[in-house]
């Protein structure tokens, strides 16, 4: 008869110990390892409606069969224990298309059980020290020499789940574990059977997730199966051969009876015989053809292509993600390509552009890099540049208007000192030494007004351009360290039509601390200053610039100014800046009543800065991120007086569809 006793006590206190030093102890020498992996995933729509078709990758089961079933076969190649790429080699199924479908669930069956957190940074794991304090633990020793441990979060949140696991007493190690919590609006119980082989522990070799998806009325329910370290092996060459024929020689478990049913009625494999030449048949409907298989897939789905040497993807038109919302820019749509050509394994171009729009100064964006990465162990490359940057000020020109024709001219609204900027930018960067990068290169600016009548009116120049030779040095002095970077560029005049002459410097240090319990430090310092400038200049940063087109919540939100006034950007001749966030799960706001359980992530930050006119700056704020939406609150002050309150917001809905 088993005995129960609970974490607390004495009996057997070292249980828990035993499983967080197990990885510590027993290296899993995962590194190369590769693992043939098969999958069988049924679907089941048991509501939709019209909404189904703006959900990425669920557009293909808005109309036709309830009912599917999607194999895949594939292998697995484990670079360390923490990261692994998965090479498909032979999909079947009854998708139309043979498109995939949820592909968030394969998350699910390949948790990272003894890190700290389970799937790429979200959901902590029991199986952790570091998330001890967020579980309640209770055990069972059984007389086969295992110990099932039961676990269950000490509040609820989605960050947290439940479930149990059986344990190898003498040694610690999880020999199966059954999770039950909810992901990306998924809710599921997955359970799993570990590996015995030696260092592959960490590696499944069967596991079963049961899952269901809700959203504004559709359900759909999941069963997802796969078996690991399957026997047949296929050729890396073949990428992505397609049919059941192909499956049926490498299944390693049989299909239910209604899983062949559902193969048998798909034309897709089985087509239907043609008519009789006297029966009538209905003809196609072409507008719904056009409409639901080609304008819809392209409007609310990623376009992408794949071959053995060129991946091709665009972001799809209709999408929340690319929405942005600053109180100080306003709204933004913004579109990302992402393309790549592989000459060989270690020389390929790639071409990533974006271009995006915002509303507020109603101005079409765009960034478009070009890179030949010709050796990418020193980070060596060359790349050429395009862009329109932001809009920039000239400091000087309502000052000149006003002194040649009257300081009692008023140019309110006129933006008589907005230019915008469009620039190429040609470099190239190689690593030196480990801790060392050189970046050096040419870079052009034109920059045109906005208000071009008025500055022909008053005999100013509408068009101002600048050649520059640039430098800069990246140094990493250890590999969690802070980054330095130096930037140096000079304006020469007389090349070409370059009337401009300036000398600019920037120093930028910046660390991203990672602290246990996915809690982040963001550390950022700057100093700038021009030490040469004509009359006539435009003050420029690299590193101190307004953002019309920002990044999500990951990306851009620590480190930026969301309040400052965009003129402010271009005033001073020099910045001395500094940022801080701190960024940790289950904090404060996780234990409020109703909404703290869906609130994953929180956010606190300091921004200040000082400038010539504008001194000093600062601004607080506080944000927070969920599975729909991150949404952050900043108040600003200048000179230690308040001026105001500004919010910002991305979609976080279906990012990782």
């Amino acid at each position: 008869m088993p005995s129960s006793v609970f974490a607390k006590e004495k009996k057997d206190s070292l249980i828990l110990p035993r499983i967080y030093a197990y990885p510590k102890y027993h290296q899993p020498y995962t590194d190369s390892i590769t693992d043939n992996v098969y999958m069988k995933l049924r679907l089941n729509v048991e509501r939709r409606n019209p909404t189904i078709w703006l959900i990425p990758t669920l557009y293909v089961l808005a109309k036709d069969d309830r009912k599917y079933i999607r194999e895949t076969y594939n292998k697995i190649l484990y670079t360390n224990d923490h990261n692994y790429d998965i090479i498909g080699q032979v999909k079947a199924g009854t998708i139309r298309r043979n498109r995939n479908a949820m592909p968030t669930l394969v998350d699910l069956i390949t948790p990272k059980i003894y890190d700290v957190a389970l799937y790429d940074g979200h959901i902590l794991s029991p199986f952790n020290h570091t998330n001890k304090k967020y579980y309640k633990f209770h055990q069972e020793t059984n007389n086969d020499g295992t110990t099932r441990i039961d676990f269950k979060p000490k509040l609820y949140n989605t960050q947290l789940l439940n479930g149990y696991a059986i344990i190898e007493t003498e040694t610690g190690r999880i020999l199966k574990s059954v999770l039950n919590g909810e992901f990306d609006m998924i809710n599921f119980r997955t359970e799993i059977n570990y590996s015995n082989l030696g260092g592959r522990f960490i590696i499944p070799w069967r596991s079963s997730t049961a899952a269901t998806f809700n959203f504004v009325g559709n359900r759909i329910s999941a069963n997802l199966t796969s078996i690991h370290n399957c026997k047949a092996e296929m050729p890396d060459t073949i990428p992505w051969a397609e049919g059941k024929a192909t499956m049926d020689t490498l299944r390693p478990i049989p299909l239910t009876v209604e899983e062949e049913e559902l193969y048998e009625k798909t034309e897709d494999y089985f087509p239907k015989p043609p008519a009789p030449e006297d029966t009538i048949t209905k003809k196609p409907n072409l507008f719904k053809k056009i409409f639901w298989d080609t304008i819809g897939e392209t409007l609310v789905t990623p376009i992408r292509a794949e071959s053995e040497q060129t991946y091709f993807k665009l972001s799809p038109i209709i999408d929340p993600l690319a929405i942005r919302y600053s109180d100080s820019r306003g709204f933004s749509y913004k579109m990302k390509l992402r393309f790549q050509y592989s000459f060989s394994k270690h020389r390929y171009l790639t071409f990533n552009p974006y271009f995006g729009y915002n509303f507020k100064i109603k101005q079409v964006f765009f960034d478009a890099p070009l890179r030949m990465i010709y050796n990418p162990k020193r980070n060596g490359y060359a790349e050429i540049k395009a862009g329109n940057g932001n809009r920039i000020s000239n400091s000087t020109v309502e000052e000149q208007i006003k002194e040649e024709f009257g300081d009692t001219l008023d140019f309110t609204n006129m933006e008589m000192n907005k230019f915008k900027n469009t620039y190429i930018r040609a470099f190239n960067n190689i690593m030196l030494f480990d801790w060392l990068d050189i970046e050096s290169g040419l870079v052009f600016h034109r920059r045109s007004a906005v208000n071009k009548n008025m500055m022909s009116r008053y005999n100013m120049p509408t068009v101002y351009t600048s050649f520059a030779p640039m430098m800069g040095i990246k140094i990493l002095p250890w590999e969690k360290g802070p980054l330095l970077a130096i930037d140096w560029e000079r304006g020469i005049k007389g090349i070409g039509s370059s009337n401009i002459s300036y000398e600019r410097w920037e120093t930028d240090i910046q660390w991203k601390k990672r602290i246990p319990g996915l809690r982040v430090l963001n550390l950022r310092a700057g100093y700038g200053t021009y030490s040469h400038r004509e009359q006539n200049y435009f003050v420029d940063f690299d590193n101190f610039q307004e953002t019309n087109l920002p990044d999500g919540w990951d990306d851009d939100w620590s480190g930026d100014f969301q309040l400052l006034n965009g003129s402010e950007f271009n005033r001073s001749n020099y910045y001395i800046r500094a940022n801080v966030s701190y960024e940790s799960p289950l904090l404060f706001a996780t234990w409020l009543p109703y909404v703290g359980k869906y609130i994953e992530k929180e956010r606190f930050y300091i921004n200040s800065v000082l400038l010539e006119r504008s001194r000093p700056y600062y601004e607080i704020g506080y944000g927070f991120t969920n599975r729909y939406i991150s949404v952050a609150a900043f108040a600003s002050f200048k000179n230690s007086h308040f001026q105001r309150v500004g919010f910002k917001f991305d979609f976080e809905i279906f990012r990782r569809w």
